[in-house]
């Protein structure tokens, strides 16, 4: 192998990598939201009985 494939080998990977951690990252945040939202109606719910 060449060192250009090598190369383009590594940026292929780091963007796999960077691609994947931002949608982790994104479900990670909505289910955070999610969790946060449903504590709310709880108490919202809760508060008026």
């Amino acid at each position: 192998m060449d060192q250009a494939a090598i190369l383009d080998h590594h940026f292929r990977v780091a963007a796999y990598i960077i691609t994947w951690a931002v949608q982790l990252s994104y479900l990670a945040w909505l289910g955070l939201r999610w969790r946060a939202q449903k504590r709310e109606a709880g108490r919202t719910r809760g508060s008026l009985r």
